[in-house]
């Protein structure tokens, strides 16, 4: 009797372990599993924060967070080959991908730099317009820098044609060639831009915060993903979003610079003072009227804008609709889910 009853409770203590192990590789064999690129730029690391408080895992997604060292050869290149899934850019790269082949599309518009983008003149010139037929050196060639530097040229009646971009990818190694005196500007983003103003090798001029919304940042997937498993995508934007919601909150502040020292800034010794000049380097979109306004028009206005510019460049165009570039119905439909509830 005593032996049968101890059998008894063995067998039910071991189908309850059974019941959740089979239950854990369940969910965890049923987890749809994406890549996220991005690189190293406060604005961006919501994704963190996503991946940390559980917001995606929640929604039964599991988010490979690819952080790479270098923006264009390596972020932007992974995208455009297929080896990540989303991607975290300033949204005109995410337009030349789609001028060269249109399997991509924007999906947020997260933020704008607001400040994170700098143009730095070197400490040998006077004036902006001293660098009439000299090198400057930008972290990318591509469209949402030339269309920035052309911002900052016009107010010195330049134009883009009237000097020469040069492109160093790292911005390590763009500082180390800037010091050596080999570019008469340089066009970096934070941290290390300004790290160029700390050590006196050159002048601030410009910021992106001069020019608003002339570097609109998002999320870009590709467009396979929709058509396959657009539950999966909206997903996605559910747990990015719930992630935005929850770092707004002035309460999180400290946690969510903590999370970003622990996985994005993770080599790094920044302080929280330097963090905090880091994260007003982007104008986040936090609110439902922000989001929607700059996930609508303003977003159209935007790509009107660069598909000019890329025309005057001799660019090649798949397309001159604006609405052909971007698909923003999801996301908005998940913040007005969520803001609303959040506002009663």
């Amino acid at each position: 009797m005593y032996f049968g009853k101890r059998y008894k409770l063995f067998y039910a203590i071991l189908a309850i372990v059974c019941s959740g192990l089979f239950s854990f590789f369940s969910v965890s064999a049923a987890a749809a599993s994406y890549k996220l690129g991005l690189v190293e730029w406060l604005p961006w690391g919501t994704a963190y924060i996503a991946e940390n408080k559980g917001f995606w895992k929640e929604q039964g997604l599991d988010i490979q967070i690819k952080q790479f060292q270098n923006y264009e050869t390596e972020n932007l290149s992974a995208f455009e080959n297929g080896h990540t899934d989303f991607m975290l850019s300033m949204l005109g790269n995410t337009l030349e991908m789609i001028n060269r082949n249109p399997d991509k599309t924007i999906i947020f518009e997260n933020n704008w730099s607001h400040g994170g983008d700098f143009f730095i003149l070197s400490k040998a010139l006077h004036s902006l317009a001293a660098v009439k037929g000299k090198r400057i050196a930008v972290y990318s060639k591509s469209a949402p820098i030339g269309f920035f530097a052309t911002k900052v040229l016009a107010s010195a009646n330049l134009t883009i044609n009237d000097v020469k971009l040069i492109e160093i990818a790292n911005t390590k190694h763009l500082n180390k060639a800037f010091k050596a005196g080999k570019f008469a500007a340089i066009i970096s983003y934070d941290p290390d831009a300004s790290n160029v103003i700390k050590e006196g090798s050159g002048k601030l001029l410009f910021t992106s915060a001069d020019f608003p919304g002339v570097i609109p940042e998002g999320i870009s997937v590709q467009k396979k993903h929709l058509q396959k498993n657009p539950e999966d995508v909206q997903k996605f934007l559910r747990g990015w979003l719930r992630a935005i919601q929850w770092q707004a909150n002035p309460a999180n502040r400290d946690e969510y610079f903590k999370i970003l020292k622990q996985t994005m800034f993770k080599n790094t010794s920044y302080s929280q003072k330097e963090l905090e000049a880091f994260h007003s380097g982007g104008k986040f979109h936090t609110d439902l009227e922000s989001i929607q306004q700059n996930n609508t028009l303003a977003l159209e206005t935007y790509i009107k804008e660069l598909l000019v510019f890329l025309k005057q460049t001799g660019r090649k165009i798949h397309s001159s609709n604006a609405s052909d570039y971007f698909q923003t119905d999801m996301a908005l439909q998940e913040a007005k889910l969520l803001f609303s509830v959040a506002a009663e």
